[in-house]
């Protein structure tokens, strides 16, 4: 699964979801990492639960092997 992931995709969107304090920009960004990852499921409904949230970054910094922020 993890080599039809798109890393600099997840890396841009985790990046802008950290550098932003707008929960819907965050919950926007977020939902498209955990949806390329295939984390959560491509619904449209971009409102994460916290629980949501914390599984789709705790994901993506493992898949990124902490290279998030690295451009």
């Amino acid at each position: 699964m993890t080599e039809d992931i798109n890393k600099s995709y997840v890396q841009r969107y985790v990046s802008q979801a950290r550098s932003t304090d707008d929960e819907d920009l965050q919950d926007n960004a977020l939902y498209r990492v955990g949806t390329q990852m295939e984390i959560i499921p491509c619904n449209g409904n971009d409102k994460l639960t916290p629980q949501q949230r914390q599984k789709i970054l705790s994901a993506a910094d493992k898949f990124l092997g902490g290279q998030e922020g690295e451009e």
